[in-house]
């Protein structure tokens, strides 16, 4: 008898301690639900995009969430990365904020990655026999995983925001170069149709370039060829090489050599061919340094063509509303199997000081997915980051160029300072022209890598 006794208590005993195992799985702890449904306030800093642009998606959010509230605040871009550092320092500042994707390694010691399991307090509403009852309950949400992130978004997406298999960041948008041509200045030149290819480039560019007898510019065909009044001149050479064959990057280190075959070195290449427009003695000659900002020079029709992105687009009709500006992909290696295009864009992630991982992530997920993320895009007109969204966009004049070319854009630069990058970059253009020699070229090129190697 007490041989059953000592066994039944064993069983009861293991039956107890499985059950509690599992109710710590299946259930939040009593100190987690509590701080889920209490108030959590998360403030959200961002650059370019207004409270409007996001308030719907905040306010379906709380709507489910009735604790969480959400306060969005606008910088300057100019501003931003300093205010940031400063509310840091003084052990402040955002919970949620929006970053350049290439930022992302730089303040991964600032950003809190997506946990394996996100929880949310959600309120439900019951009427029985005419009473109404209003309850709250916390329970796991459907977080995107690696493998989302791999099937739902554009390819570069997954290169980008995974980093040692951990979610960093989520983007609303993934935005990327095109060609914005005047259709006026294009007709007047006897061009049909805009350039597909960069042959097709030179040649609308002899044709829509004006000079004057003492071969000063009047009219330029495009605005290539020089650093500093070029916006996103990084991007465009960038590309360039990339089409022509460079492979920026060879494991952890860059090298604009890497893809050299037979004597041919495809990024020195394309660095001559983009100088090429802003050299005197070149037929394709049509800028040079003392030019305009390119897109000023375009908005007042002094410039037949220019490579821009989708968020330049109000900024040109609101300064120039009867501009007659086309829209058209972005130029392609004549004969290339394959598109190669670039990506630009931002990704808002949760900070390092977050009130409330779960509040945090929880409202990220909600607001890239398909049915809110749209309102966002309706709002703000820019190209999707999910693959479900841009079959849509294709049917939007505006968009459709950059909701297709969002499939095959990508960038290369993964390190830690994008802007020490883009500095040298720019500087490599800068110097390039007074090289005199081939090995002179050459050397510009492996200086600016080595410069380079050292903000990975």
């Amino acid at each position: 008898m007490k041989h059953k006794i000592k066994f039944l208590v064993l069983i009861l005993t293991g039956i107890l301690l499985i059950t509690s195992g599992f109710s710590c799985k299946l259930f939040p702890s009593k100190q987690a639900s509590v701080s889920l449904t209490q108030t959590i306030n998360l403030e959200y800093w961002g650059v370019w995009d207004e409270s409007a642009d996001l308030q719907p998606i905040i306010n379906d959010f709380k709507n489910q969430h009735p604790n969480i509230n959400i306060t969005y605040r606008k910088f300057r871009y100019q501003e931003y990365e300093q205010k940031l550092l400063e509310a840091w320092a003084e052990d402040r500042g955002p919970d949620l904020y929006s970053i350049p994707v290439e930022w992302l390694k730089k303040y991964q010691n600032r950003i809190t990655p997506q946990p394996a399991k996100v929880q949310l307090a959600f309120q439900e509403v019951k009427k029985t026999l005419g009473k109404t009852e209003i309850s709250t309950i916390v329970r796991q949400i459907p977080a995107f995983t690696s493998y989302d992130i791999k099937n739902q978004f554009v390819d570069t997406v997954y290169n980008d925001v995974i980093i040692d298999g951990q979610i960093y960041g989520l983007p609303l948008s993934v935005d990327n170069l095109a060609l914005f041509y005047n259709r006026d200045l294009l007709d007047a030149a006897g061009i049909a149709t805009p350039p597909t290819n960069w042959t097709e480039v030179k040649e609308a560019v002899k044709k829509t370039t004006i000079l004057n007898s003492q071969n000063n510019i009047i009219q330029a065909g495009i605005a290539l060829g020089t650093a500093e009044n070029i916006p996103r001149a990084v991007d465009i050479v960038s590309l360039l090489m990339m089409q022509n064959g460079a492979q920026m990057m060879k494991g952890n280190s860059v090298s604009f050599q890497e893809g050299e075959s037979s004597g041919f070195i495809p990024g020195l290449e394309a660095l001559k061919f983009y100088i090429d427009f802003a050299d005197p003695i070149k037929e394709v000659y049509c800028w040079h340094e003392n030019m305009p900002n390119a897109l000023d020079a375009f908005i007042e029709g002094k410039v037949a063509m220019v490579y821009g992105y989708s968020y330049q687009l109000p900024v040109i009709k609101g300064r120039s509303p009867k501009l007659d500006i086309g829209i058209a992909p972005m130029t392609q290696i004549q004969g290339s199997n394959a598109s190669i295009n670039y990506a630009n864009y931002w990704v808002t992630t949760v900070s390092h000081k977050v009130k409330n991982v779960d509040a945090g992530w929880g409202f990220l997920n909600f607001a890239a997915r398909d049915i809110e993320v749209k309102k966002y895009l309706e709002t703000t007109q820019r190209p999707a980051a999910l693959r479900t969204v841009i079959n849509q966009q294709k049917t939007d004049p505006e968009l459709a160029v950059f909701a297709e070319q969002a499939l095959t854009a990508t960038h290369w630069y993964n390190g830690s300072d994008a802007l020490k990058m883009e500095e040298i970059f720019l500087k490599m253009i800068e110097d390039f022209p007074q090289a005199t020699t081939p090995e002179g070229l050459i050397n510009i090129m492996t200086n600016a890598a080595q410069q380079i190697n050292l903000t990975l």
